[in-house]
């Protein structure tokens, strides 16, 4: 099973170690534990697919460290730019239009134009920063697909500890449901996702909603 280590400073150095030797770390989150790998690693990137019993077809999330990074990777509508100002970081996945500039790769998106962008709100976004390690990772739930997430590390390792180096332990997660996930395409919003946001957080908000 992986070795689970709290998520301290020598959590935070091994994790990071592992993740540019391209191995795959399961990270708390505000939401749900997600299993990061890092994102322009394309063996890494696959090898989250076939840890999660993942179809390929199907995209899986980036996480940035800062909003700079998402302008690397995506076209950033105002809109777009409004939510993470209000949102990130926080539980809300924007689905924004791939651009060129920070390699990325082509198995977190196969066959698509867009990306799913994510900032979560959780200690070490910070840690890994000061650590010198801020590269995008693939972040998606530390889960077999179709299963319950994983909320603590246990759930983690039961479900793919045998597959992985490494789960930090950052305790229960606070919101235990998945993050939000809204597309913007000519700054218009369409929910595809709904979860940890509710309606009431884009209330104060003027967003030409999608059907």
């Amino acid at each position: 099973m992986a070795e689970i280590l709290k998520a301290n400073l020598a959590g935070y150095q091994k994790a990071a170690r592992l993740l540019m030797a391209g191995e795959l770390v399961a990270l708390p989150t505000e939401t749900v534990y997600g299993l990061a790998a890092l994102a322009s690693h394309d063996l890494a990137v696959q090898n989250v697919y076939n840890v999660k019993n993942r179809e390929l077809d199907l995209p899986v999330s980036i996480c940035v460290f800062f909003q700079s990074q998402a302008e690397d990777i995506c076209h950033i509508p105002f809109l777009a730019s409004q939510l993470m100002r209000a949102f990130w970081p926080g539980p809300l996945t924007l689905v924004l239009p791939k651009k060129g500039g920070m390699k990325i790769s082509k198995y977190a998106s196969p066959h698509l134009s867009s990306l799913g962008i994510r900032c979560p709100d959780i200690a070490w976004i910070n840690a890994f920063t000061k650590l010198g390690f801020s590269s995008p990772l693939v972040l998606t739930s530390a889960n077999i697909s179709g299963n319950t997430n994983a909320v603590t590390a246990q759930d983690v390792n039961t479900q793919i500890g045998k597959h992985i180096p490494l789960i930090l332990d950052g305790g229960p997660c606070k919101a235990q449901q998945a993050s939000s996930v809204i597309a913007i395409r000519d700054n218009k919003a369409k929910i595809l996702r709904a979860g940890a946001l509710t309606a009431e957080d884009f209330a104060h908000m003027k967003i030409d909603w999608q059907a």
